[in-house]
């Protein structure tokens, strides 16, 4: 059976259904931490989507419905994303720290504006990072509903948005621009995203949840 796209908001194990009501601690950064391993995941081979979305829970606002609770193995195994589903994605939801993570195997809720820029609405922030399948990467900040930054890795160097210059440092300091040369953007650009939210998504992180699967409408 061809699995359907899975976009996931991981969660925090809890005794019952429904949105999630308390956050996952926030693990410690280690600097030696391997933040390019989806570039090396058999299961993430069609491409992947992680979105982080600051203080709110994305269930509550994308009119989503609830299925079942399922493991890291699950989401990922077959390994074929978005087949054969057109009308809805499918999500998890849950929280670590004051972020919500957002994981697709092969979506792409995550990078479409009309979507998730609503969430950042009102002083909140969404950080999305599209990569893998054999194509650039697109790396999207949402901050107050507006688009701050939209950087392709193919050209990173012409990365647009509202306020692209003023994340110029952030993005030197991951190693996404400044004379790098980079062939394979996954690491530098999860390296943004855990500065950016103090939360390291390394596999082990994410195979470690359970996540709560919800259907929500594609826009």
């Amino acid at each position: 059976m061809r699995r359907r796209a899975v976009l996931l908001l991981t969660l925090a194990p809890l005794a019952g259904c429904g949105s999630p009501s308390s956050a996952e601690p926030v693990p410690s950064m280690d600097p030696s931490a391997d933040l390019s391993w989806p570039a090396r995941s058999a299961d993430l081979s069609h491409g992947f989507c992680f979105t982080m979305v600051r203080d709110i829970h994305p269930y509550e606002m994308l009119g989503g419905e609830e299925l079942q609770r399922v493991e890291w193995h699950r989401v990922v195994g077959p390994g074929d994303g978005e087949a054969g589903v057109r009308s809805r994605y499918f999500i998890g939801i849950a929280r670590v720290g004051d972020w919500s993570v957002i994981v697709e195997d092969n979506g792409t809720l995550g990078v479409t504006g009309s979507i998730v820029a609503p969430l950042s609405a009102e002083g909140g922030e969404v950080v999305a990072y599209r990569g893998g399948g054999g194509g650039p990467g697109r790396l999207l900040v949402f901050r107050d509903g507006n688009l701050a930054l939209d950087l392709d890795t193919s050209a990173p160097e012409d990365a647009g948005g509202s306020d692209a210059g003023g994340f110029r440092s952030e993005l030197v300091a991951s190693g996404l621009i400044g004379g790098t040369n980079v062939s394979e953007p996954t690491g530098p650009a999860l390296r943004f995203l855990a500065a950016r939210t103090g939360v390291p998504l390394t596999l082990e992180l994410l195979a470690e949840r359970t996540y709560l699967l919800v259907t929500v409408p594609q826009a």
